[in-house]
């Protein structure tokens, strides 16, 4: 059996993979702009300590922009996720729940889950188009984007947990 890192360097190299490889050559609409790289971070585990998870953040997105050619802008983006996500999970995590080692969408649940990826992902996906325009003189147009490459970026995420995900259920 696959450690704790054995599984999350795993996991880090098939989603960087899958996004430099195929995600990103799909060219679907100037509007959809999916990424699924923060779906690694958002999967380590509760007990990481903050700091280990900014560095894990920012190393990942520097890695994903050498292969992007994406000048930093991965590197912020996963950076923000980073420290943004212990403050997510403290505010959608109902008082005295008791959660396994890492979040799961069969142990946590799809509703929790669900959240939990949206708020990350709408995040990670208004900076990082931001930073990518670099301006906010058609707002319009930058909130299209933001809104739609999160709901195809949340889809694939989706996706992938359920194709690969371990099914333990939760109990209740």
């Amino acid at each position: 059996m696959f450690s704790i890192i054995q599984q999350n360097v795993v996991r880090f190299l098939l989603l960087t993979a899958l996004q430099v490889m195929v995600i990103s050559n799909l060219n679907l609409s100037p509007f959809l702009v999916p990424n699924i790289l923060p779906l690694f971070i958002l999967l380590l585990p509760f007990s990481i300590p903050r700091w280990m998870l900014m560095l894990i953040g920012f190393f990942s997105g520097v890695i994903a922009d050498i292969f992007l050619g994406t000048l930093g802008f991965n590197a912020a983006a996963g950076l923000l996720v980073a420290y943004i996500r212990p403050f997510i999970i403290n505010l959608i995590t109902p008082k005295g729940a008791e959660f396994e080692q890492s979040p799961n969408i069969f142990s946590q649940g799809f509703t929790w889950f669900l959240i939990y990826l949206s708020i990350a992902v709408l995040i990670h996906h208004s900076f990082y188009l931001l930073i990518e325009s670099g301006t906010f003189y058609n707002i319009i147009l930058l909130l299209t984007r933001i809104i739609l490459s999160s709901i195809l970026s949340l889809a694939f995420m989706f996706i992938g947990l359920y194709l690969f995900s371990v099914k333990k259920r939760r109990i209740n």
